[in-house]
């Protein structure tokens, strides 16, 4: 029932256009893009198993949504990776998503280093001339959703990751994803507030 409820509450909000039933891959730079991207953990570690690096990419997240302005439809953080369903303003999912992960990285390894978890940074250790340490592997993926059957599809994926990780028994119980935010909710009830409209009109200006 839930699946069924966030479905349609997302195409009646968002004002999905009549685009063709496919999908492209990777990374398009066409507007109006929603973009599905998973980004997985430095050798699959569960960094994100504690709640304060949980807490720490949200914080990121709403940052970088706030300088490099995009929409937020869908996320989940799972214990060694992060999806997302985003609509970038500058149509550049690459740049955002390169700012999310590093600046998370940074932090979460600061939080990491003043925390003293000496055994977690022993593990994120690298051979890099650049860096001494990696959170994130270097890569990450996306997929282009180009039609609302796609985009409910991978939002409900999103959503019934931790259930079918068992990480709990039902999507709206687990914090660290959108899931609770498509529900009634408090303000301050949930980490960080998806955009109920995802597509932007001429000039930078959401759907109304």
């Amino acid at each position: 029932m839930i699946r069924f409820e966030i479905k349609n509450i997302f195409c009646l909000a968002a004002g999905l256009p009549a685009y063709p039933q496919w999908m492209r891959l990777f990374k398009s730079k066409e507007k109006n893009t929603f973009h599905y991207v998973t980004t997985v953990t430095f050798r699959r570690l569960p960094i994100f198993r504690r709640d304060e690096p949980c807490q720490i990419f949200v914080d990121v997240l709403d940052e970088i949504k706030r300088a490099n302005p995009f929409k937020l439809v869908g996320y989940v953080i799972m214990p060694d990776h992060v999806h997302l369903i985003l609509n970038p303003l500058e149509c550049e999912i690459s740049v955002v998503v390169r700012k999310i992960k590093g600046k998370s990285a940074r932090l979460i390894l600061d939080w990491l280093k003043v925390n003293n978890y000496a055994e977690s940074l022993s593990k994120l250790v690298i051979r890099s001339s650049k860096q001494t340490h990696a959170v994130w592997q270097k890569e990450f993926s996306a997929i282009d959703l180009w039609s609302p059957k796609f985009i409910n599809q991978k939002l409900n994926y999103v959503h019934l990751n931790p259930v079918r990780a068992g990480l709990c028994d039902h999507p709206a119980k687990w914090k660290w994803s959108s899931c609770r935010a498509y529900l009634p909710h408090a303000p301050g009830e949930v980490p960080i507030e998806i955009d109920w409209r995802g597509y932007y009109e001429e000039g930078g200006q959401a759907h109304r």
